[in-house]
């Protein structure tokens, strides 16, 4: 993760959020009080809220990470749009 001081932040502002955006990398930001920030698209915001929300039921973890494992191991299958209707 890139890091830059509050300072520098400010002064390029913008390059640094263009930077977030265009290569999808969160952006530390470091203050002198300790009480640093982390910049990151909104895309990559909204993925991380959605994992948390997927795998804070206990169930739904389980069978999300049983599904993976099958698909590791060589199982399931590809389905396009046009075979579900």
């Amino acid at each position: 993760m890139e890091h830059t001081t509050y300072t520098n932040f400010r002064q390029n502002l913008k390059s640094f959020m263009d930077r977030v955006m265009n290569h999808r990398m969160p952006l530390l930001v470091t203050r002198t009080d300790g009480k640093d920030v982390v910049v990151l698209s909104k895309s990559d915001y909204d993925s991380i809220h959605e994992t948390f929300f997927l795998l804070k039921n206990p169930r739904n973890a389980q069978r999300i990470f049983e599904s993976i494992g099958e698909m590791n191991d060589g199982g399931g299958f590809e389905k396009t749009i046009q075979k579900l209707s």
